[in-house]
């Protein structure tokens, strides 16, 4: 049983989907699904939960 564990990102200048999806080895598309959002609201200090 893999177990997940939530994370609380905030976003940064100049992150994009992509980048965060790839610190946290995760697929972007998993993270706009979990937050209900698109690519175009990730601005600097948005805040996103990331499972791992």
């Amino acid at each position: 049983m893999k177990k997940e564990f939530n994370n609380i990102y905030i976003a940064q200048e100049n992150d994009s989907i992509d980048s965060i999806a790839k610190k946290y080895n995760t697929s972007p598309i998993k993270i706009l699904i979990e937050n209900s959002i698109t690519p175009a609201m990730i601005k600097k200090g948005v805040y996103l939960i990331i499972k791992t």
